[in-house]
């Protein structure tokens, strides 16, 4: 059956001849969008993670001096890792989104009901840790770069008021500009992949 009305997705869902959809469009879900839209968000999550290189690179001379080697962006603070953790999160996921996106199109005539809702629960559980934790986690990271900017005597009120330095230099070196760069390309890929999938959706 083809579908009724392209301007109403839910009643084309429910009609149409994809039980994915139809079952995507029946059953509850915080995230209750396309996949190749939920990548678009995360890609755009990625590319605010990367906004932590220009953030950096505009500190004053005396934000500067706070971190390891007076050199923020080639230093690793210890808040870093929690943008690393953030990247992670948004790459790892997208990249479950887009697979369980290429498994649907290709076996979908064949599922059961009992696979495609396996599939839908595997997108649920991506798209809560990448647009949800994950998101909240580029959130803070961008926000604890952007408290540098409120000049040093606030960034040492914080440092002396926190239970260890957020700044201090880390073990493992990632530096800043690493991350940001590797966020940047990142996020061009995933915003490829999800146009990618939203063409062969036509």
């Amino acid at each position: 059956m083809s579908p009724t009305n392209p301007d109403d997705s839910i009643a084309d869902a429910l009609l149409g001849d994809s039980t994915y959809e139809r079952l995507r469009v029946q059953r509850y879900a915080l995230i209750n969008r396309r996949i190749p839209e939920k990548l678009r968000w995360q890609s755009g999550l990625l590319l605010a993670l990367a906004l932590v290189v220009p953030i950096t690179a505009t500190y004053p001379a005396s934000v500067q001096a706070a971190f390891p080697g007076g050199d923020p962006l080639w230093s690793s603070p210890l808040v870093l890792w929690l943008g690393v953790y953030a990247g992670v999160i948004q790459l790892a996921t997208a990249t479950t989104l887009a697979a369980v996106a290429v498994v649907r199109r290709r076996g979908e005539p064949t599922f059961t009901e009992s696979q495609v809702r396996t599939l839908l629960n595997v997108e649920d559980v991506a798209s809560m840790f990448g647009l949800v934790t994950g998101g909240f986690a580029v959130v803070l990271t961008v926000a604890f770069f952007l408290f540098g900017h409120m000049g040093s005597e606030s960034v040492a009120g914080f440092v002396a008021a926190a239970p260890q330095n957020p700044y201090e230099q880390t073990a493992v070196s990632v530096p800043v500009i690493a991350v940001g760069t590797a966020a940047a390309i990142g996020a061009g890929l995933v915003y490829l992949t999800g146009r990618a999938l939203a063409v062969e959706s036509l």
